[in-house]
């Protein structure tokens, strides 16, 4: 296998750009959900702290779905990392962000889960915060809340952070990454804030990342550009996946021979 990739079974893999040391490190994991709280608070952060790319991550089963910036294509899923005091012990000084523009099959989720937890291992990062949405069918009148949960390892942050502990299930990529933290020795949490399920809830993801401050300590994220932006983030998000669905259900539709789409 070539150096800077791990490999699982679906074939999803995770390639790195950068050879990054990453030893110490937090890293926030946010794909489309409920409400697109792990989408919006994690495109947040990347554009916010100026993150840089230091792997992707690439799998046969994927739609076949690039992300262009300025004519340039990338990957669906990203990792980005930036220099930044962080963790429970204010030992690292990096912060890690994974961020999805696709929605991966279901059957892939625990696969997905596995490689990046694996990954995360290998380069030393001392704690994973998955991101959920929980759906909710009314309109939240102030801030979402938010609770989380641990595998045994990160079960003693949610004391020391006074993080309110969930009771019920988590499916999709966070339940897929806390099954696989069950025996590990990476402390992993998941926080599920409730958000709309019908569109991108920005107001949910700033909550969250105001959830998260606490274990960022000589930083404060400030969410109010993202409460006061939050009809135009969530617009573009929304249009961001609308295109992507619509693309690949073109696609699907679409006769074997002949070109593909065409952009100007």
């Amino acid at each position: 296998m070539p150096p800077g990739e791990s490999r699982e079974p679906h074939d999803v893999r995770i390639v790195e750009t950068r050879d990054e040391s990453l030893k110490g490190a937090m890293m926030v994991v946010g794909f489309p959900t409920h409400g697109l709280v792990g989408s919006v608070a994690a495109s947040y952060l990347v554009h916010a702290l100026d993150m840089t790319l230091v792997a992707y991550m690439t799998s046969e089963q994927f739609p076949p779905t690039v992300i262009m910036e300025e004519g340039v294509v990338n990957a669906p899923v990203r990792l980005y990392a930036s220099k930044l005091v962080c963790g429970v012990d204010r030992s690292c000084d990096q912060l890690v962000v994974v961020i999805a523009d696709i929605q991966p099959p279901v059957e892939m989720l625990n696969s997905l889960g596995r490689v990046l937890l694996d990954w995360a291992e290998s380069k030393g990062v001392q704690l994973v915060i998955a991101i959920e949405g929980q759906p909710i069918d009314n309109e939240i009148h102030g801030d979402a809340r938010v609770v989380a949960m641990a595998n045994r390892a990160a079960a003693p942050l949610l004391e020391r952070y006074t993080f309110q502990a969930a009771n019920g299930v988590v499916t999709g990529l966070a339940g897929g990454i806390m099954l696989g933290a069950i025996g590990r020795v990476t402390p992993v949490l998941c926080l599920v804030a409730q958000a709309h399920k019908d569109y991108p809830d920005a107001r949910a993801a700033a909550k969250v990342i105001e959830t998260v401050n606490p274990l960022v300590p000589l930083l404060v994220l400030d969410t109010k550009p993202l409460r006061e932006k939050a009809r135009q983030i969530e617009a573009e998000v929304r249009k961001t996946l609308q295109q992507t669905r619509e693309s690949v259900s073109k696609m699907r539709q679409a006769e074997s021979e002949g070109p593909g789409e065409m952009y100007r």
